[in-house]
């Protein structure tokens, strides 16, 4: 038998010749093969494309069973580009592109993370163990004062949800990272494009495959704050007056497990020459660190392809559905934890009215495990994405050419429920001697998109040696999404939670919340490309699309995006003895970002509160944005340039890029006056962001041997980000820092000319011997903290990071498998708000504080937030371990293959960040998700999570 090493699937076709003769054969579809071979000190030399050729000696032995590997450089020669492939040595763009056997292992729940520090430029960050929580995408920098993630394409399915795709279904994932690349995406291509590709049936036998996993997740780092020994302590060498109650509680141990996480995916694929398949179902059961939290989630996905009329017509149809029920929890249990006094039980007496929990009278104090279960979180999600495509050759009116035809239809239904008991105290109502009001919000949304692509794409030899591939093609997307909410409180009985809001007195008060709303786009565009290729050695390729989006002022519904590249093949003209390959390219174009949202270029009314009059509430109603019809889309230009190289016959191979790409006609939302506007602010083209920088990756083939394989592979890149443009030169102050006491002191300085992602604040100077903080003035005084005004202010950190970079070993032995992998971000900051507010000791009559508190037991006034609470945040963070063994299987077993494995992620981080998770924050969730709210950790953070997981995979 011949298989595949990495899945164990049979291989038909593979050719096995007796080495230095003409004797020979080839496996047939089940992967078996018999051979005649003159002597039996002969050696065979099996070879097939995209697999290592190997030789082997016969030895004596009468059956030899082979199992061959994928050859990395053959496998990369065809990249998913946009509406197609193209052979890599022709992309004169950018694009990295990640194999399944690439991919990290172990406890993954979203996509994006199986490519974590694997492709260079690509920053995926995910703070914290949360997993209902998606990660956040940067690709090359920020592109947007909007939506930064790139465009998300699932098997030719523009705008799919990542939520809708089962990691074990994912047989590659394709980076197009600058403009050129992109350029074909038109209005959506301005942060990049992530193009998935999901496994397909192939013909010959049919395989069943299991795939199962059970994960043990556990907290890797929490804050250390005062146990109730130390609190005591504290109290009586500050002087403080505390509150003893008499307990001794771990809080981050009251609302944190160990948790679990199993996961299951079964396949079935196969077919014939004409009509392959491929099935699967999934079912994830994720247990979140948090108690209250986690998800269960069923999907199932059908891959089908049917060639018809004698192979002229190939019929493709896709089908995936996925439901989750998700627990959300409440995050803000994490804060309460670090704060709410260690003596205190979980429980007491005389607390009936809050449910028995032991409450504080005090501002912003709440139990943490009161917060978690007195109150519900949860979710459901329902998404359904179908696909046809028909592919039709008119080889006999013109060779070559071929049409295409392709629809799909993505929809999701999804709902939130959240209650809190009359006993919940941090709804604002009970208190340790008043009954609650209670509070039951329920939000449900839908929506749909429908895409439908028409393409030509011709392929002819022009001359004897240029090659030309020419698609022309037009595009429709239309998309609808509703939601409905409905908030209130004061509960007469908490029996029915949110089921019954009939049980909710605000709305005979007229206090309830009701909105409901629904929008919808459309998208058009006619797009073409144009690949020049002369003797595999001089590339030439164009792009331009034309495309119009609802969402734009009516003066600017039109777009151009386009792009161009060229590429050399160096090694084809000159000759170097250690040099396999050698290819330069450049290219520039011009992307573009749609509106963030339906109807932002219009002149809207709507609902803006209630007032009452003569016993009854009467709505108002006014203006909710002003019309702007001149809003057009945000405009991305960038060239990149870059070389592509192998040298030592193949071991190593790397690839070095250079990019700058400037931002232009950035849409944001400013204050205007009243009158003449009929709304205080306004969405307008104003500002320019230049991102520019370094991309490597280096991959070297250590050993390279019959029954040793060791690849070690590196990723490094740079980022450097500047606001060229702004609605002015005066700073825009963003981000506060919070209450009790901060509400109105800003962490973020956004100015025209000037790097994004600046902390700004007081530079802190020293604690005096008389306890007083004290900080410098803009003249380098010393000043006390009712002195600081904004001109004393300074730029005291920057929440981006200077560079990344990524180590990875792959290491086959035998039947073992070993996978190493470190991931490290350098040269951002982070505010440590936790530190800000809970590292001032004589907040003990109130609060617990952390331990680094018991250095500043001298404190005279209360700090206030400075540069002394901002951190480097650079780490190394050993990101994965694998190990794995394919179990040898005896010739009759009803099983092919057997491979058992064992991971870790997450295994240890490196870092001086005295917070949570040193993860970059791209955006800040108490801003609104402010894209240029860069570098605060919050107070509500998750702890972050180690997990080890094991795994089998079997094939019959």
């Amino acid at each position: 038998m011949v298989t595949d090493a990495n899945d164990g699937q049979p291989l038909s076709g593979v050719n096995i010749i007796v080495k230095g003769t003409t004797t020979g054969t080839s496996t047939g579809v089940d992967g078996s093969y018999e051979l005649a071979a003159p002597s039996a000190e002969d050696t065979l030399v099996v070879s097939f494309i995209g697999y290592v050729q190997q030789e082997i000696p016969i030895n004596g032995r009468n059956a030899i069973d082979i199992s061959l590997q994928s050859d990395i450089e053959q496998l990369e020669d065809v990249v998913v580009v946009g509406y197609g492939t193209q052979e890599r040595q022709q992309v004169t763009g950018s694009i990295s592109s990640v194999d399944s056997d690439e991919f990290i292992s172990g406890d993954v729940s979203n996509p994006t993370e199986l490519i974590q520090g694997k492709v260079p430029g690509l920053i995926v960050s995910r703070a914290g163990g949360n997993p209902n929580a998606s990660p956040t995408l940067r690709l090359r920098g920020i592109s947007s004062f909007g939506n930064n993630e790139p465009l998300v394409v699932v098997d030719g399915i523009i705008g799919a949800s990542m939520d809708n795709i089962d990691p074990n279904d994912i047989e590659s994932i394709d980076v197009l990272k600058d403009a050129s690349a992109a350029a074909i995406y038109g209005t959506r291509g301005g942060s990049g494009v992530i193009a998935i590709t999901t496994k397909k049936g192939q013909a010959g036998q049919t395989n069943v495959s299991y795939k199962g996993s059970i994960s043990m997740t556990g907290v890797e780092n929490t804050l250390d704050v005062l146990s109730a020994d130390q609190f005591r302590q504290l109290g009586e060498d500050t002087g403080v007056e505390i509150s003893d109650f008499g307990a001794n509680t771990d809080w981050f141990d009251e609302i944190t497990q160990n948790s679990y996480t199993q996961i299951h995916n079964l396949s079935v694929s196969g077919g014939t020459e004409s009509t392959t398949y491929r099935v699967s179902g999934n079912f994830r059961d994720n247990q979140g660190l948090l108690r209250t939290t986690g998800f269960q989630q069923r999907s199932g996905r059908l891959n089908f392809k049917h060639y018809a009329l004698d192979d002229k017509l190939a019929l493709t149809f896709d089908l995936s559905a996925t439901s989750r029920n998700q627990e959300d929890g409440f995050n803000n249990a994490f804060q309460y934890a670090v704060t709410f006094n260690p003596t205190a039980p979980v429980k007491a007496e005389g607390f009936e009215n809050t449910g028995g929990y032991r409450e504080i009278d005090a501002f912003d104090v709440y139990n943490p495990v009161a917060i978690l279960e007195t109150a519900e979180n949860i979710r459901e999600m329902r998404n359904i994405n179908a696909a046809v495509k028909a592919d039709y050759s008119f080889d006999d009116l013109l060779p070559g050419l071929t049409a295409s035809a392709f629809y799909s239809l993505q929809t999701y239904d999804g709902s939130q429920n959240v209650f809190y008991a009359r006993t919940n105290k941090i709804t604002g109502g009970a208190t340790t001697s008043a009954l609650g009001r209670g509070l039951a919000e329920r939000r449900a949304n839908k929506s749909n998109t429908e895409q439908f692509d028409l393409t030509l794409n011709y392929t002819a030899e022009a001359l004897e040696d240029l090659s030309i591939e020419a698609l022309a093609g037009y595009s429709h997307i239309s998309s609808e999404f509703e939601e409905t909410f409905v908030g209130g409180g004061d509960f007469i009985s908490d029996a029915v939670e949110f089921h019954n809001l009939n049980f909710a007195q605000d709305f005979d008060n007229g206090l309830g919340d009701i909105n409901s709303f629904k929008n919808d786009n459309r998208l058009i565009a006619g797009f073409g490309r144009i690949n020049l290729n002369w003797d595999d050695t001089y590339f030439l390729n164009g792009t331009v699309r034309r495309e119009g989006s609802t969402r734009f002022g009516v003066n600017n519904k039109w777009g151009t995006f386009w792009s161009s590249g060229a590429g050399i093949e160096l090694t084809n003209l000159v000759e170097v003895d250690f040099l396999d390959r050698m290819r330069l390219r450049g290219s520039y174009g011009v992307t573009g970002q749609d509106a963030p949202f339906d109807g932002i270029s219009k002149l809207r009314f709507g609902p803006t509160g209630n007032f009452f009059v003569g016993g009854d509430f009467v709505q108002s109603f006014g203006p909710v944005s002003n019309p702007n019809p001149d809003l057009k889309w945000e405009e991305t230009k960038e060239y990149n340039i870059g070389v592509d190289f192998a040298l030592l016959d193949e071991r190593l191979t790397g690839t070095v890029e250079y990019y700058q790409k400037n931002t232009e006609d950035l849409i944001f939302e400013i204050e205007v006056p009243v009158p003449p506007n009929l709304y205080p602010t306004s969405w307008l083209n104003i500002g320019e962001i230049q991102s520019k920088g370094v991309d490597v990756s280096l991959g070297y083939d250590v050993i390279r041997g019959s029954d040793a394989l060791w690849n070690t592979g590196f990723t490094f890149s740079t980022s450097d980000i500047l606001l060229k443009q702004f609605e002015s030169d005066v700073p825009r102050y963003l981000a506060n820092v919070g209450s009790p006491g901060q509400n109105n002191t800003q962490m973020i300085r956004v100015r025209e000319g000037e790097p994004l992602g600046q902390i700004w604040g007081p530079k802190f100077a020293e604690i005096g011997e008389d306890g007083v903080w004290r900080f410098l003035s803009s003249e380098g005084e010393l000043i006390e903290s009712s002195e600081v005004s904004r001109e004393d202010e300074a730029v005291i950190g920057n929440g981006i990071p200077d560079f990344t970079l990524a180590w990875t070993n792959s290491v086959n032995y035998k039947n073992w498998d070993l996978s190493v992998f470190f991931r490290g971000v350098y040269g951002h900051d982070l505010v440590n708000s936790v530190r800000v507010f809970f590292e001032n000791p004589t907040n003990i009559s109130t609060y617990n504080v952390t331990t680094s508190a018991l250095d500043l037991t001298e404190l005279e006034s209360d700090p206030a937030y400075s540069s002394f609470h901002v951190e480097d945040a650079s780490y190394l963070r050993f990101e994965n371990l694998s190990v794995g063994y394919n179990v040898p299987m005896p010739e009759e077993s009803l099983v092919n293959r057997l491979r058992l494995s064992v991971s870790g992620r997450n295994l240890f981080t490196l870092t001086g960040y005295d917070g949570i998770d040193p993860s970059v924050r791209w955006e800040d969730t108490a801003d609104g998700n402010n894209p240029l709210s860069i570098g605060i950790e919050r107070r509500d953070q998750w702890y972050t999570a180690r997990s080890f997981t094991f795994a089998v995979n079997i094939d019959f």
